[in-house]
């Protein structure tokens, strides 16, 4: 809470944005017509039960079936439906406008967020700050991202791949070096994509496409530790089933389940069992992890290549163009 209210302030002494003429001489009443409240009611219902659903079956180890799983699932499904028509047909000024997410380049930039961050998310991430400045200086140097963004995740795929071929003969340095280009990808993916999402929208578009490329960025970071929590204990849960048999059985795996720390203190066959069933469940979880770094790659083929102007002057005469070009094909179109 203390650092919520310093981060309010924060923003409220220092971040200072000008609307435009028409709206910052607007009335309050008026101002305030323009939030989205049914808007932001309805996206917050769909991503929080979403989130909510997969965290208690992840936390609590509670099954599919259960009713409070399913329910919460069947309320995200429901709010997302009622989200999108509230941000067609109802809302003045949307929250997500539809007509920014049907566009070729924010959709998949938005879909490469969230699948990348899934993947990412479920492994522990290093080297992310360095592949950011790298991805901003490359993008500085050579003024383009489009190759860069699919090496990223090219290199994400890589990863992914070398940890899922982790067994009980792999060298130690394998354990650090394997992951660097995971987070060293991804950290690249997530910059590039972000620059590609604002080079391809007007100025009036840029904070809602902001916004939607951190929305889904975030429900692809929770949504990757859940699932992958989920999957982790689902695989490890029938592999101890298999390996430990015996009136002490349900015990022994509940404790191995739970913690595992206990794993040194039992008998070498236990042991194995454990250490075996712990190493086939995040082999599952990393082959998984390679697939939707791959889907992250294939969203990311789409994304159209716009030139990054590099000075001020340069990046206010391309915002001068493009909103043109939008002016002149929205009166064409009228």
């Amino acid at each position: 809470m203390p650092i919520l209210v310093f981060s309010f302030i924060l923003v409220a002494l220092k971040v200072s944005i000008r609307l435009p003429d028409e709206v910052e001489n607007q009335p309050l009443h008026a101002k305030l017509r323009r939030i989205d409240v049914f808007g932001s009611f309805t996206l917050v219902g769909m991503v929080g039960c979403l989130l909510l659903g997969l965290s208690l079956k992840s936390t609590e180890e509670l099954p599919w079936s259960h009713p409070l799983i399913w329910g919460l699932l069947l309320a995200s499904v429901v709010f997302c439906v009622l989200f999108i028509w509230v941000e067609t047909s109802y809302s003045p000024f949307p929250v997500m406008p539809m007509r920014l997410v049907k566009q070729r380049t924010p959709l998949f930039v938005s879909l490469s967020n969230f699948f990348g961050s899934v993947a990412a998310f479920s492994m522990t991430l290093v080297a992310i700050s360095t592949g950011s400045v790298f991805a901003g200086w490359v993008m500085r140097r050579t003024g383009r991202l489009y190759n860069l963004t699919l090496f990223s995740c090219l290199l994400t795929v890589f990863a992914a791949s070398l940890v899922a071929m982790w067994d009980e003969n792999s060298a130690a340095f394998h354990l650090w070096f394997d992951i660097v280009p995971q987070g060293f990808g991804m950290a690249s993916v997530i910059t590039t994509t972000l620059i590609a999402m604002i080079a391809s929208v007007t100025r009036e578009d840029l904070a809602v496409a902001t916004g939607i490329t951190y929305l889904f960025r975030t429900t692809g970071q929770v949504i990757g530790v859940s699932l992958s929590g989920a999957l982790l204990q689902s695989v490890l849960t029938a592999k101890l089933r298999e390996r430990i048999e015996g009136p002490d059985a349900v015990s022994i795996i509940e404790h191995i389940r739970h913690s595992t720390t206990i794993i040194p203190t039992l008998e070498p066959a236990l042991r194995k069992a454990a250490v075996d069933s712990y190493a086939d469940a995040l082999r599952v979880v990393f082959i998984c992890q390679a697939a939707i770094n791959f889907i992250c790659f294939l969203c990311c083929l789409p994304i159209q290549e716009n030139p990054l102007p590099g000075t001020h002057e340069e990046q206010e005469e391309a915002w001068k163009r493009r909103d043109t070009i939008s002016r002149t094909n929205s009166e064409d179109s009228a």
